[in-house]
């Protein structure tokens, strides 16, 4: 039996990119997500950027299929706001829904760019204006799907590239 390794790398230059396993679509036939999947079943992953319409994907073997972009919303995310009044969210931020602070408040926190958010008033740690705060917002993936053909060996590693298109 074949253990296929599935890896995943972005481009180092450029755009941020943030891959991950779909938990919704990899489920099997009693609902639980998976996360092993044998020969000729499709493994599907998310890719998050700022245009997820403008990516270019590679697999080195297998086939690679495109399923469209999709929306999610991201809920109740920590971000914390020390020595700057900027934090970075954890996938790209298309519209900021809410935000609720936990304890101190530095205003108002709005989208500053796709990957961060920023808060009105400036922490000042030496004073201990310091604050973190639970964001909601709406982000975009576009989703891919991965399929394996049996292989006649031991190990079998397979490496998906992505990379953001200029433009």
């Amino acid at each position: 039996m074949t253990n296929a390794t599935i890896s995943f790398v972005t481009s180092t230059g450029g755009a941020k990119i943030i891959i991950a396993a779909d938990s919704e679509r990899n489920t099997d036939s009693a609902g639980r997500e998976k996360t092993s999947f044998t020969y000729g079943e499709t493994a599907y992953f998310r890719i998050y950027a700022e245009n997820p319409d403008r990516l270019a994907v590679f697999a080195t073997d297998g086939s690679l299929t495109s399923h469209g972009i999709f929306t999610e919303e991201v809920a109740d995310e920590n971000v914390s706001f020390i020595e700057e009044s900027t934090a970075p969210s954890g996938k790209p931020v298309l519209t900021l829904n809410s935000f609720t602070w936990l304890g101190r408040e530095l205003g108002a926190i709005t989208r500053r760019s796709p990957y961060s958010v920023t808060c009105s008033e400036t922490p000042r740690p030496s004073q201990g204006r310091i604050g973190t705060a639970l964001i909601s917002y709406r982000t975009a993936y576009a989703l891919f799907g991965l399929k394996l053909t049996a292989k006649n060996r031991d190990t079998y590693p397979v490496l998906v590239y992505a990379e953001a298109l200029n433009g």
